[in-house]
């Protein structure tokens, strides 16, 4: 939104108001980040860092740049800033020519390069004073893995190449872990674990591959957090279609599922069948509806997901990721005045 804001002149809409009354305006609920952080001592060393300003993903960031649009990050991934700098190419990873002896050569950073922060906990407790909802959280770490090992060879590893995938994943875990109880143990209300596993029809691995490789370590990640705090709640964002391991991620412990894509799960049966155990997060069209509807397919499509979606509660509203550069503003303003607007006292 803050870049649609600049880029497309909702700014001039709501001149002379900061930041935080478009959210207001808007009806944007806020949370709170609380994180623990990686040490990246020799690379914050490097004398060839630099940052380079402009609208595009990762503009803030200090990288090696190997031409005027490929640059390398802390990681050893090479990217490419794409045509038109909205999006990023993903251009070779540092493992992906790597064998299993190598992989403990790789500089992975591992728990005791995790910034020891002692009044992380107090931190949390004044956001949630202040009336945050205060949430933490990792990269998937099928994610972490693909961008390490190139997506092509991750995908490989679940086949030909498992004791590969078990080698990064005891890495990955073992330092994803200990985020989440340093997090659980600050007092976070929710963790999250955030990168796609599945495409517009289906997983990317198959199931039997998830469910071997990578169902048991996640629910280890998600058992050391709530021993230390029962209560906290965990959270998926995945795009695409979730629907054959909905069952699997509740068993283990995942209950605020994002973002229900609409153009490949139906938001609507994922209510009817598992609405009682989950927060379903997200919803909103950001294929069709948004970008392509009119206003008033827009207000419908809100409306539906209200009355098909939030009765009994367990509904946070929202596009289901990112709102694209080519999204009318008049279509966003549509959906986030038809949930503002809508009487809740209709769904009893």
């Amino acid at each position: 939104i803050r870049d649609l804001v600049r880029s497309r002149g909702l700014g001039d809409v709501y001149k002379g108001q900061d930041w935080n009354e478009v959210l207001r305006r808007l009806g944007v609920e806020g949370w709170a980040g609380a994180s623990v952080a990686i040490r990246w001592d020799e690379w914050n060393a490097r004398e060839d860092l630099e940052v380079r300003p402009g609208d595009w993903p990762g503009s803030a960031s200090r990288y090696v740049w190997h031409d005027d649009v490929t640059f390398e990050d802390c990681w050893g991934a090479i990217q490419r800033v794409g045509a038109g700098g909205k999006y990023l190419q993903y251009i070779q990873a540092p493992l992906e020519d790597a064998s299993v002896d190598d992989i403990a050569d790789y500089p992975f950073p591992g728990p005791d390069r995790l910034i020891d922060d002692p009044e992380l906990p107090a931190k949390v407790q004044r956001l949630k004073d202040q009336g945050y909802w205060v949430s933490a959280g990792v990269e998937q770490p099928y994610k972490t893995a693909w961008r390490l090992r190139g997506m092509e060879q991750n995908l490989m590893d679940y086949l030909i190449g498992k004791d590969f995938k078990h080698a990064l994943y005891d890495r990955i875990y073992e330092t994803w872990t200990e985020i989440i109880r340093r997090c659980a143990a600050a007092g976070v209300d929710m963790f999250g674990i955030g990168g796609d596993i599945a495409m517009q029809d289906r997983l990317i691995m198959s199931r039997d591959s998830w469910r071997e490789l990578d169902k048991p370590r996640l629910a280890a990640l998600i058992a050391a957090g709530k021993e230390i705090k029962p209560d906290l709640h965990i959270h998926i964002h995945s795009d695409g279609n979730l629907m054959e391991i909905m069952d699997d991620l509740i068993e283990i412990g995942f209950d605020v599922i994002n973002p229900i894509q609409p153009e490949c799960m139906d938001p609507f049966e994922v209510k009817r069948r598992w609405g009682d155990r989950i927060t379903m997060d997200g919803c909103g069209s950001i294929q069709q509806v948004l970008p392509f509807g009119t206003v008033s397919d827009v207000r419908e499509h809100v409306t539906d997901l209200i009355e098909g979606c939030a009765y009994n509660g367990g509904l946070i509203l929202a596009p289901s990721n990112v709102v694209q550069h080519d999204t009318p503003l008049d279509n966003i303003l549509a959906f986030y005045d038809t949930a503002l607007e809508y009487d809740l006292s209709r769904l009893g």
